[in-house]
This record gives C-alpha cells, structure tokens and sequence, in this order.
C-alpha cells in the first residue's frame, strides 16, 4: 500500500504553526506606546475591581470555556460579561482619543 497523504496533520501544524506566530508579546504593552498607556488607564480607573479581575482573568485564560470553569459559570455568561466589559473599555477609550 502507498501511504496516503494525511490532511488532517497538514491542518493541525498549520494551525500551530499561525498559533505561534500570533502569540501573546507582552513587550507590545510598553508604557511608551499611547493606546497601550490609555487602555491601562482605562483599566485601572474606570472599571470596578470585579471587571477589572475578570478582563485579567480572561486575559490569563484566553478562553471563555476555560475563564467559566475557573469561575464555576457557563462560558456564555463568561463570554457576555468580558464583552460588556470589552464596550466599556471601547467606549472609555473612544472618548479619551476623542478628548
């Protein structure tokens, strides 16, 4: 028998493959970067210490399945309170930009 060529392997290391390369680098948050110094603001001063653990949580997670089951909810209700938190962060920074 001739070997037959594996597709799903193709998949899966390209799939790791665009995974590395668009790692989380934590050097792209430098003080020095305007946007990066506002959104920390941002965090800092304008959401309430529960959003502000949940958006860090979520940051470490990087999944709303796993953010859920860290915090014993379901990961839709993980997934709608980062995106409330999300528009409060969008809409603060808007109006500092616009400022």
């Amino acid at each position: 028998m001739t070997p037959t060529a594996d597709p799903l392997g193709n998949v899966v290391r390209t799939y790791k493959e665009i995974k590395r390369d668009y790692a989380f680098d934590p050097s792209i948050f430098t003080d020095e970067d305007e946007r990066a110094r506002r959104v920390k603001w941002i965090i800092d001063n304008r959401l309430s210490q529960v959003d502000k653990t949940l958006i860090l949580l979520y940051a470490d997670c990087a999944s709303y399945r796993k953010l859920g089951a860290r915090l014993h909810l379901s990961h839709m209700t993980a997934r709608k309170e980062i995106q409330r938190i999300k528009a409060v962060i969008m809409a603060e920074y808007e109006t500092l930009t616009e400022v």
